[in-house]
């Protein structure tokens, strides 16, 4: 007998409960909807800094997987505790790092290199000076070797 009502009890409570712990807690034995769903609250989408859904299943996925705004870099427990609602854009700026350019500080091995990619000096400018013209057009940093 006993066994019968806690099983019409679970029956009862799975019918209220919302589609979200019907599938993945059946006898969780709450009565809520997918509004106050503890479940769905715990949930937290980096893409759109929203709670509700996981990233796997955000709507808006954007193409690459990089935060968009800087509310996305804190914590949902520090965006709640502070009450933190806005969405502040965030600004890329992308510099390609300097590769070096070491080279000899002879004049033979500066036109060797120069003539190697078909730079021809010109006049009034010194080799020297026409290879590090082509460093900085290059974003390469110029070293000099003894």
């Amino acid at each position: 007998m006993c066994i019968k009502k806690i099983e019409i009890i679970i029956l009862i409570s799975i019918v209220n409960m919302c589609s979200i712990c019907i599938k993945l807690i059946p006898d969780f034995g709450m009565e809520h909807s997918e509004l106050i769903c503890p479940v769905r609250n715990s949930q937290y989408c980096s893409y759109c800094a929203k709670i509700g859904h996981l990233t796997q299943m955000c709507p808006a996925k954007p193409t690459h997987r990089e935060p968009t705004f800087l509310e996305q870099l804190l914590p949902p427990s520090d965006l709640k505790k502070y009450n933190i609602t806005s969405k502040t854009q965030l600004r890329y700026i992308y510099e390609e790092p300097q590769q070096l350019l070491e080279i000899k500080d002879n004049d033979k091995v500066i036109m060797a290199y120069l003539l190697a990619r078909s730079i021809k000096v010109q006049k009034g400018n010194t080799k020297r000076h026409t290879l590090e013209e082509y460093a900085k057009i290059n974003n390469k940093r110029l070293v000099y070797i003894l």
